[in-house]
């Protein structure tokens, strides 16, 4: 008889201001290459979850400014999934 595989317990997520969780990727994508300095930020959508493991929010825009798009994009994309794992946006939804 096999034995169930064990789910693993979600860790609960740090509630952060949007703001705040804005700057903070903002800095991630800065520092992750000479060529990403001018990178200007990203704008973060409040949504209601399909799921409680889901993420509270969404990447819905970035601004580039002059930095080098697929440089920035690679740092982007494992800052997110890496802050969407670790963070809750503390904003009302709306």
């Amino acid at each position: 008889m096999r034995r169930k595989a064990e789910t693993p317990i979600r860790k609960e997520r740090t509630p952060i201001a949007r703001a705040d969780l804005e700057q903070a990727i903002a800095e991630v994508v800065r520092a992750s290459s000479p060529d990403c300095q001018s990178f200007v930020g990203v704008i973060l959508q409040v949504m209601s979850p399909a799921s409680p493991e889901d993420p509270n929010w969404m990447v819905k825009g970035v601004r580039y400014g002059k930095a080098d798009r697929a440089l920035c994009d690679t740092a982007l994309s494992h800052s997110v999934a890496e802050k969407q794992n670790e963070f809750d946006v503390s904003d009302p939804v709306g």
